[in-house]
């Protein structure tokens, strides 16, 4: 690091900054992402059968995905990510698959069903809602609110601060979720920690490094049919993001979201069932 860098980042260091997320439509950046998704359902056999014949999504056990592309603001606070190509591997009803994807080559009128559905959820890209300061909104109308807790963990999504902030500060957001489980009114209560873990100068321009705990509980009536039912979300989020141009530079998260449900059958034996979504995620800028 030169003399010249080192006194610019002791001075950010002394002054704050504010980093918002790019509002205004920019030039497609070339990126690199990868995920990785398992799903693991646990209790008696009747109540973990009948979790898992709920959606074909269910019968999916892990999930790789490694895609190259761009992302770019396409208007205001709209972002699309789109792979040129992408690799997913997966394991589904007990099998392992693996397919190769490129841009333009949707499977519509492919008879693999599974094919098509790896298409949709996993190589034909995502677009969605990010405001300067970090709102986060899926473009997929059928999201509910798993999917909502484990796009912020896999994209990294942070929520920015309100006022100025020097390297070491530490605040705190919450807010409510957007999306909630079909036909039933409750909503992710969520809880973000974040750690302005470095601010300092690249080729000429200040970069801000955010680190996060995020965490989550449903919020919602009672269900009469449980003797006990929750669900929880815990992760951890960092951002690399230009604080002048609000373009990021990279970004990645791990975390899960965990559900379970308790009661007692006619015969008074205990059912139970917990399921547990992990993700991972990272996208770097190439």
């Amino acid at each position: 690091m030169t003399r010249l860098a080192i006194a610019l980042t002791l001075l950010l260091a002394q002054d704050g900054v504010k980093p918002r997320y790019a509002a205004e439509q920019g030039e497609r950046d070339k990126v690199y992402f990868e995920m990785k998704l398992s799903i693991k359902i646990e209790g008696t056999d009747q109540l973990a059968n009948f979790v898992r014949s709920m959606h074909p999504f269910l019968s999916m056990e892990k999930l790789a995905i490694r895609a190259e592309g761009g992302a770019q603001v396409v208007s205001k606070n709209k972002r699309k990510v789109e792979y040129d190509e992408a690799r997913v591997e997966v394991r589904y009803d007990d099998a392992d698959h693996d397919f190769d994807f490129q841009k333009g080559q949707a499977p519509e009128d492919d008879k693999d069903k599974l094919r098509q559905m790896m298409w949709f959820l996993a190589a034909g890209g995502r677009s969605y809602t990010l405001t300067p300061a970090g709102e986060y909104t899926s473009d997929d109308p059928n999201q509910d609110h798993n999917g909502e807790a484990m796009d912020l963990f896999a994209l990294g999504i942070t929520r920015m601060p309100d006022d100025d902030v020097k390297e070491g500060a530490v605040y705190e957001k919450k807010w409510k979720g957007q999306r909630s489980e079909k036909n039933k009114p409750g909503r992710f209560e969520f809880v973000q920690k974040v750690t302005v873990e470095k601010v300092e100068v690249r080729d000429g321009r200040k970069v801000a490094t955010l680190s996060s705990v995020l965490t989550g509980k449903m919020s919602a009536p009672k269900d009469p049919a449980a003797e006990e039912a929750w669900t929880k979300c815990e992760g951890k989020t960092k951002t690399v993001i230009e604080v002048d141009s609000g373009r990021v530079l990279a970004s990645e998260g791990k975390g899960a979201v965990v559900s379970y449900f308790r009661n007692s059958a006619d015969t008074g034996a205990k059912q139970e069932v917990k399921l547990t979504f992990s993700v991972e995620g990272k996208l770097a800028i190439r």
